[in-house]
């Protein structure tokens, strides 16, 4: 049928209305350590008693978590999940006495943040950022080609798997909704967050938009060269986000000084993607054209490449490369019995190299 392509598309909407197993966590997994935490909960390192299955599961309250939210952000992980460059959600969910949980897979090597902690204030390579971006970029075209949002793209949220960052992925969808959606602000603003959302007061309601990745993408780009935010807050009260919004804007030609590293073509990209108006920023896809042009004025002392700028040996691919088919899942949420059925970390990883399914890579289950 002609439509039927459009109906699988929107089948990624329909959250599904599950049941979720409550359980005694220590009487199936050996939690070794948590190995991050926030407003939204916690992760855990853990090992599956029966199989030996290492997983990072995901804990978050009850009392501050409605079973909608949590049921929501555990669809999309799961099924936006084909895509390699966003991170493995296993179909394995239940809850405990005060958590709902769901398992992922476990990055070795820690998330973005770290890695631009470890440079001592100089920032990564260009040519990393260039290699990180390229992926990070592909997996929100990905999301905004669903009409979905992510909301909350920063380096904490990406995790890598290879030293040389040829391979992160995106992770954290608690905030994803379909573009459009009316949703009230309930968490606080970071630096990372556009004016609009700055605007906007606790429990204001504001629809979502694509153009929020985008600014969150251009964020993401800064913090990674310099290793630091250019402001506080996005907001005309914090004098360096007033001065950039000056220089947006046309009102003045000069650079904003947390700007001035940069080379002219970065900073076309700014205004571009860092247009003050979301309806005005230019799509994800706009940051594909800078990749072969110098980002920074200056190198720091401690690059051995500052005389190379060819573009990354990463190619950029269209996401039916990007998207690796996956085996058909189980219909078993019980954390027993799916991994009974998967003994090794090996079968759960191959699950995006093998036997195609659908064009999400997975075949949706009926609601319990």
């Amino acid at each position: 049928m002609s439509n039927s392509p459009s109906k699988k598309q929107g089948l990624i909407h329909k959250i599904r209305e599950l049941r979720l197993e409550c359980i005694d966590i220590d009487e199936h997994y050996d939690v070794i350590k948590d190995i991050g935490s926030g407003d939204y909960g916690k992760v855990m390192l853990a090992v599956h008693r029966q199989t030996g299955t290492e997983v990072a599961l995901k804990a978050v309250p009850k009392v501050t978590t409605p079973l909608r939210d949590f049921l929501v952000e555990f669809h999309y992980s799961y099924f936006l999940s084909p895509h390699h460059v966003i991170l493995d959600t296993y179909d394995v969910a239940f809850e405990t006495r005060e958590h709902y949980c769901f398992a992922q897979e476990v990055a070795p090597l820690g998330d973005l943040w770290q890695a631009v902690e470890r440079t001592g204030g100089f920032g990564m390579d260009e040519r990393d950022v260039k290699i990180v971006v390229q992926q990070i970029s592909s997996a929100l075209e990905f999301l905004h080609d669903k009409e979905l949002v992510h909301r909350d793209v920063r380096a904490e949220n990406i995790l890598i798997f290879s030293p040389d960052f040829s391979r992160v992925k995106l992770t954290d969808f608690g905030l994803t909704r379909r573009a459009g959606t009316l949703v009230k602000k309930r968490t606080r603003s970071l630096p990372t967050c556009p004016p609009e959302i700055w605007e906007t007061v606790h429990l204001e309601g504001y629809h979502v938009e694509c153009g929020s990745d985008v600014w969150q993408l251009a964020m993401l780009i800064f913090a990674l060269l310099r290793a630091r935010f250019p402001w506080e807050k996005a907001d005309i009260t914090d004098p360096r986000f007033n001065d950039f919004s000056e220089w947006q804007k046309r009102k003045t030609t000069r650079t904003p000084k947390e700007f001035r590293k940069f080379t002219p073509r970065l900073l076309r990209m700014y205004r571009r993607m860092m247009e003050i108006k979301p309806s005005k920023r230019y799509p994800v896809t706009e940051v594909r054209k800078y990749f072969k042009d110098r980002w920074m004025m200056q190198r720091s002392p401690r690059n051995t490449m500052a005389n190379k700028y060819n573009p990354p040996a990463l190619e950029i691919e269209r996401d039916d490369q990007l998207l690796k088919p996956c085996a058909t899942v189980t219909r078993s949420l019980s954390c027993s019995n799916v991994f009974s059925q998967s003994p090794r970390m090996s079968e759960l990883r191959k699950s995006k190299d093998d036997n195609a399914t659908s064009t999400l890579g997975r075949q949706f289950l009926s609601p319990i």
